[in-house]
C-alpha cells in the first residue's frame, strides 16, 4: 500500500468497539441493598483542570518555556522521548513528501517543523524542530533541488517562527474565532456561553505573550556602548523585561461562577476593560494589501508599503479593541451577579432614602411640636403682659381721675372758702388772707401741680369735704382752713425752691473738692524728690530708647516705673520736666548765657512737650499739625512762601518757631542716627 493512502487510513475514525455481555448481571431489586461508592477524580487532565480553576496554573504552563523558566517536567518534550497525547498513544510524525498540495497548504508553521511542537514553544524548541525538519527535507537528503516546495515550507516556517516579530503577527491570525456572543444572551445560560469566550479570547493578553519566552536560556546577551547614562538605561530595562518575563506576574482574574466573590468579578471586568492586547495585525494587513515590502524597487516604494500596511494595521487594532470592549459590555449588560449586585445597591439607596426622609418626617414634627409649645408660651407671656399693661394702664387712669376729681373739688372749696370770706369782689374783708383773687389762684394752682392725690384729700377734708359744695347738703365750707391752705402753699414754694438750690449748691461743692484734691495730689507728687535709683533709671531709659523712636517718653516712664516699682509712679511729663531740668544745670559754664538746646524732640511719637527757644511747649496736636503741613508743603517750594504757608496751617505758631522745631527735630534725628 503505497504511503500515502496508508496515512489516509490510519487517519480514519475507527469504529466503535462491539461488547458482548458474557454473563447477566443481577441486580438487587432492593434500593437499599446497593452501596454508595466515593468516586475519587484523578488523572492528568483532571489535575490540569482543577489547577486552572484554582488559578495556579496559566494558559502557558504546559510549554516548554515555563518548564524551563521553572525547572519542571510535568509534561514530556514535544520533540523527544514519547510522543502522544495524555493516554500514552503514539502520534506518528507527519511526511510532508508524501502529502499533496493541499494538505500542506492546511498545515501550520508549527506542525510543518514538527506534529506536535506547541503553539507557546520556545525559541531553543522551534531551533530544535527545524534541525530535524532539515535533516529530513533538505534537498541534499532528497535530492529535490533548491526549489523544493516543502524545503521552502519548513525554510518560511522557520524564518517566521523564529523573529519574534513575524511570530507574534502569524499567532495573532492562526486558528482563532473572532466571534461574539450576541446580545439577548439568558441568565441561566450566561456561564457556558461568555465563559469559553473570554477563555479564547485570554490567549492575547498581555501576560500570554509567546515574544516573552522567545529568549533562548543562557544567551549572552549583546554588549552595549559604555556610558553612565546608558548602562542606568539599560538596568532599568533588563528589571521591567524580568518582571514582565516572570511567569506569576500579571495573572489574568478568572471568569468565576455564580458563587464568585463580588470583588473578584470587578477585578475581572476591570482586567478585560483595561485590556492589553499583543495581538499583531502586520502580516494581516500586509495580505490584505497585496503589499511586499521585500520587493520593492526603491526605499520611496518600499517606504509607501510600510505606511499602507501601518494604516491598515491600526484600523484592524482598533476593530480588535471595539470587539473586545463590545464583548465585556454585553457580558456586563447580562451578568447575574452585577446585577444582583446593582439591585442590591438600588434597594438600599431606597432604603437610605427612605430612612432620610422618616428621620427628616420626624425632625419635622419634632420642631412644628416645638414651635407650637413656643408658640403657646409666647401667647400666654404676651396675654400676661398684655393684661399687666392693661391693669396698669387702668390703675394709672384712676389715679389720673382721682387726682383730676381731688383738684377740681380742692378748686372749688377753696373759691368757696374765698368768696365767703370776700363776699363782694371789689372789698377785701378784714379776715381775708390772700389780698386778690390772682394770688390765691396762683397758691391753688401750685398745690395742684405740687401736691399728691393723698395730700389733696387731706386739704378737701380740712376745707369741708365734697359735702361743703353739694346744693342738698347742709355743711358749709371751713373758712378757717384758708390760712393753713395758704401757709401750706408757702411752704411747699419755698420748699422746691430750696430744694433747687441745696442741689445746685451740692454739686459746686463736689467739684472745688475733687478740683483741691487733684491740686493737693498734683501737688504732693510734684514735691516729691527723685531719687538715686529713678535717677539712674531716667539715664539709662534715656540711653535705651533714643530720640526718633515712636513713643519715647512713655517708654522712658514705663521702664522706669517697671524697675524702681515706687508707690506713686512717674508720668511722661514728670519725665520730660526732670530730664530738662538735668540738661539746664548740667551744661557748661560758657553756656550759661545761651539758652540750652531742648533734649526731647518731637519725632519721639509726638509726646515730648519740651519748652522750645520761645519758652512755649509745643502740643502734639501742634507738632502733628507741624508733620502734616511738611509734608503737603514740599522743599520744591520757594523757601519763605513755604514757611508762610506751613505757619498758617499751625495754629498759635509763627514761621520763625516753626523753623526751630523743624530744625530742633532734624538735630535730634541725626543724633539718635549717630
Amino acid at each position: 500500500m503505497p504511503p500515502e493512502h496508508k496515512e489516509e487510513v490510519d487517519n480514519m475514525p475507527h469504529p466503535e468497539p462491539i461488547i458482548t455481555s458474557v454473563s447477566s448481571l443481577d441486580w438487587p431489586t432492593d434500593d437499599d441493598a446497593v452501596e454508595d461508592t466515593i468516586i475519587q477524580c484523578a488523572g492528568k487532565s483532571y489535575l490540569a483542570y482543577e489547577s486552572r480553576l484554582l488559578n495556579r496554573r496559566d494558559f502557558l504552563h504546559t510549554s516548554s518555556f515555563y518548564q524551563s523558566e521553572n525547572g519542571g517536567n510535568d509534561a514530556a518534550s514535544p520533540l523527544g522521548g514519547t510522543e502522544g497525547g495524555d493516554n500514552g498513544e503514539k502520534k506518528k510524525e507527519y511526511d510532508l513528501l508524501t502529502m499533496s498540495e493541499r494538505k500542506l497548504g492546511k498545515l501550520s508553521y508549527y506542525q510543518v517543523l514538527h506534529r506536535t511542537l506547541p503553539m507557546h514553544a520556545s525559541t531553543e524548541e522551534i531551533r530544535k524542530a527545524y534541525h530535524k525538519a532539515c535533516l529530513k527535507y533538505h534537498p541534499d537528503k532528497t535530492g529535490r533541488g533548491e526549489e523544493d516546495e516543502v524545503f521552502l515550507l519548513v525554510k518560511a516556517a522557520f524564518d517566521t517562527l523564529s523573529d519574534p516579530m513575524k511570530r507574534r503577527s502569524y499567532d495573532s491570525t492562526v486558528d482563532f474565532d473572532e466571534s461574539i456572543p450576541k446580545e439577548g444572551v439568558k441568565e441561566e445560560e450566561f456561564y457556558t456561553v461568555y465563559g469559553p469566550v473570554f477563555h479564547r479570547n485570554m490567549r492575547f493578553a498581555s501576560c500570554n505573550d509567546p515574544a516573552k519566552g522567545s529568549k533562548v536560556e543562557g544567551e549572552t546577551p549583546t554588549p552595549k556602548k559604555k556610558g553612565k547614562n546608558k548602562n542606568k538605561k539599560n538596568r532599568n530595562n533588563n528589571n521591567n523585561d524580568a518582571k514582565s518575563q516572570s511567569p506569576s506576574s500579571g495573572r489574568p482574574p478568572l471568569f468565576g461562577d455564580d458563587a464568585t466573590p463580588l470583588s473578584q468579578v470587578h477585578a475581572f471586568y476591570d482586567f478585560w476593560i483595561h485590556f492589553d492586547s499583543w495581538r499583531d495585525f502586520t502580516l494581516k494587513a500586509a495580505e490584505e494589501a497585496e503589499h511586499d515590502v521585500d520587493s520593492a524597487d526603491c526605499r520611496e516604494e518600499k517606504r509607501w508599503m510600510k505606511q499602507e500596511i501601518d494604516r491598515k494595521m491600526k484600523k484592524m487594532k482598533r476593530d480588535e479593541m471595539a470587539r473586545v470592549n463590545s464583548l465585556v459590555e454585553r457580558a456586563m449588560a447580562v451578568d447575574p451577579r452585577l446585577k444582583r449586585e446593582k439591585e442590591r445597591l438600588v434597594t438600599e439607596k431606597k432604603q437610605k432614602e427612605e430612612v432620610k426622609k422618616k428621620a427628616e418626617k420626624e425632625k419635622a414634627e419634632k420642631e412644628r411640636k416645638e414651635r407650637e409649645i413656643m408658640e403657646k408660651q409666647m401667647a400666654t407671656k404676651k396675654a400676661e403682659e398684655e393684661s399687666k399693661k392693661k391693669g396698669a394702664k387702668k390703675i394709672k387712669e384712676q389715679q389720673k381721675k382721682q387726682l383730676r376729681k381731688a383738684k377740681q373739688l380742692f378748686r372749688k372749696l377753696s373759691m368757696s372758702a374765698y368768696q365767703a370770706t370776700n363776699p363782694n369782689d371789689n372789698s377785701i374783708g378784714n379776715d381775708a388772707v390772700w389780698d386778690d383773687l390772682e394770688k390765691m389762684n396762683d397758691d391753688i394752682e401750685l398745690l395742684c401741680d405740687k401736691l399728691s392725690v393723698m395730700e389733696l384729700s387731706s386739704l378737701n377734708d380740712i376745707l369741708g369735704g365734697p359735702e361743703a359744695v353739694e346744693e342738698d347738703s347742709n355743711a358749709s365750707v371751713c373758712v378757717e382752713a384758708l390760712a393753713e391752705v395758704k401757709q401750706c402753699a408757702e411752704e411747699t414754694a419755698a420748699g422746691a425752691e430750696r430744694q433747687s438750690l441745696v442741689d445746685i449748691q451740692q454739686r459746686n461743692q463736689a467739684r472745688k473738692e475733687a478740683a483741691e484734691k487733684a491740686r493737693v495730689a498734683k501737688l504732693a507728687k510734684a514735691s516729691s524728690p527723685w531719687s538715686k535709683e529713678e535717677l539712674s533709671a531716667l539715664a539709662k531709659g534715656v540711653k535705651k530708647y533714643p530720640p526718633g523712636g515712636s513713643n519715647r517718653w512713655d517708654a522712658i516712664a514705663s521702664y522706669i516705673n517697671n524697675l524702681c516699682r515706687q508707690p506713686d509712679p512717674r508720668t511722661k511729663e514728670d519725665c520730660i520736666e526732670k530730664y530738662n531740668q538735668i540738661a539746664s544745670t548740667a551744661g557748661p559754664a560758657s553756656a550759661e548765657t545761651t539758652k540750652p538746646t531742648p533734649p526731647a524732640d518731637a519725632s519721639s511719637g509726638g509726646d515730648s512737650n519740651v519748652k522750645d527757644g520761645d519758652d512755649e511747649v509745643w502740643t502734639e496736636e501742634q507738632d502733628a499739625l507741624l508733620q502734616e503741613m511738611l509734608r503737603k508743603y514740599p522743599a520744591s517750594m520757594e523757601k519763605n512762601e513755604r514757611w508762610k504757608s506751613i505757619a498758617k496751617g499751625v495754629p498759635g505758631r509763627n514761621k520763625k518757631e516753626c523753623v526751630q522745631r523743624f530744625k530742633a527735630i532734624r538735630d535730634a534725628v541725626r543724633q539718635g542716627k549717630n
